[in-house]
């Protein structure tokens, strides 16, 4: 299936050895590069510094929509698209929209009007109200930390929205945040704090966390201080020793239209841990 990889500037990789990686990737056969975004134009500098260097296709997901007026996007994303011929993605979060569903209505009417018409214009959107306003609005929808399960029920919710507004379905992608080492217990441990920065630090993540069947587990971990149960961790990303961590990459792609690899490196600045990643879910030609 054709497959995304992100970097995030946060794993403590050097910009050479980003761009080293950018460069495997596309030897790999990998279809694009992501990178996620703050409220400012570090990430549009990054996707063409990685696709001079590459010449993949390049995404943001995704900026936030409460860290900048949609001129401030639309002008970077306008720049971005005529230095890569094309080849760029823009996606919007509500960030800290108040009400955010219906703050993103005229903030992506806004937005849409001031880009290419080519340019793809996706919303990330974690539960129905978003999934809704994607539908009506957007070229794709960004999922992020969702079980197999919940992709098959956005995916329905969306098809729902689309249909009811005339339009055609958006193209589904998600991050899976994967790691691979041969310790397994600290690839694990690398998926599990990822995914309790959000679950326990953004309540739009809290909430999305127990739609998913997690409110138990997470109220365990807060009242003990321990460890996630591997389940949980396996539930939402893919994390394990080289050779076996691909399956879980597979099993959680599975009903999306571009599955994005989301590197986890085990130590900070590891490039070796990074190359593991992209080699274990490289894409079967």
């Amino acid at each position: 299936m054709p497959t995304g990889f992100a970097l995030d500037p946060d794993q403590g990789l050097s910009e050479a050895d980003e761009v080293r990686l950018v460069r495997l990737a596309a030897d790999l056969g990998y279809e694009s590069a992501w990178t996620n975004s703050g409220a400012d134009a570090g990430a549009f500098d990054r996707c063409l510094r990685w696709h001079d260097a590459s010449g993949l296709p390049v995404g943001i997901s995704a900026v936030p929509a409460s860290g900048r007026p949609a001129p401030f996007y639309a002008q970077h994303a306008q720049h971005l698209w005529d230095a890569t011929n094309g080849r760029f993605t823009l996606v919007v979060g509500s960030g800290l929209l108040p009400r955010p569903a219906q703050a993103m209505r005229p903030y992506l009417t806004d937005l849409r009007q001031r880009l290419p018409a080519a340019m793809p214009l996706y919303v990330a959107a974690l539960g129905p109200l978003m999934l809704g306003v994607a539908g009506e609005l957007a070229d794709g929808v960004a999922l992020n930390w969702c079980t197999a399960e919940w992709i098959e029920w956005s995916r329905q919710t969306l098809v729902t929205a689309a249909l009811a507004a005339g339009r055609p379905v958006p193209r589904v992608v998600e991050y899976v945040r994967t790691a691979v080492d041969p310790d397994a217990e600290l690839a694990r441990g690398r998926v599990a704090a990822a995914a309790l920065r959000y679950a326990l630090g953004m309540p739009a993540y809290r909430s999305h966390f127990e739609r998913m069947g997690f409110a138990q587990e997470l109220r365990r971990i807060e009242a003990s201080d321990g460890p996630p149960n591997p389940a949980f961790v396996s539930a939402i990303g893919a994390a394990g020793v080289p050779g076996q961590t691909r399956q879980q990459f597979v099993r959680l792609a599975t009903g999306l239209d571009l599955p994005i690899v989301r590197i986890l490196v085990a130590r900070p600045g590891d490039l070796e841990s990074a190359r593991r990643v992209l080699e274990e879910c490289r894409p079967i030609r």
